[in-house]
């Protein structure tokens, strides 16, 4: 294994959420059934994280139906500590405002572990994510708008 990142998870949820280290306040969803990342907090903090605004009013599906929302961008995402993390450069994350007064201000989705070993301890309440020798902890997102908005992890 060339690295494991251990986060505790909120023990007092019942849903895998956790704290960005690197990102203070921001807190975060694992969702498994997600395709790509969908931000549910504030633009303004989406903003102070320096992210830049690429699309308006696109259309997407998964949050319990159909949705619109902004496409932006964030510089960079590290999930994990400066020193044992996996960083996203330009991230691209989806806009919702149909998460009113919820608990985490971002989903992120099992697709950005792509190729990547992440367990779920609910016991310990931790979140324990392994990048084996022939990945990389740079995590890359290939996004597609053809046909709404797709996004696709690699490590390349």
């Amino acid at each position: 294994m060339r690295k494991e990142i251990f986060l505790p998870l909120d023990q007092f949820a019942d849903r895998p959420i956790f704290d960005l280290p690197e990102h203070t306040g921001l807190t975060v969803l694992l969702d498994t059934g997600a395709r790509f990342p969908v931000w549910t907090a504030s633009v303004k903090v989406l903003l102070a994280l320096g992210a830049k605004l690429v699309k308006k009013d696109v259309e997407y599906s998964g949050v319990g139906g159909t949705a619109k929302g902004d496409i932006y961008r964030i510089p960079s995402l590290i999930i994990g500590t400066q020193t044992n993390a996996l960083t996203f450069p330009q991230l691209p994350v989806v806009t919702s405002k149909d998460f009113n007064d919820a608990p985490f201000g971002l989903i992120i989705s099992n697709t950005m572990f792509h190729n990547l070993e992440f367990t779920i301890n609910d016991k310990l309440h931790s979140l324990i994510i392994r990048v084996p020798d022939d990945e990389t902890d740079v995590r890359n997102a290939i996004v597609n708008l053809d046909n709404g908005f797709q996004v696709l992890f690699t490590g390349s």
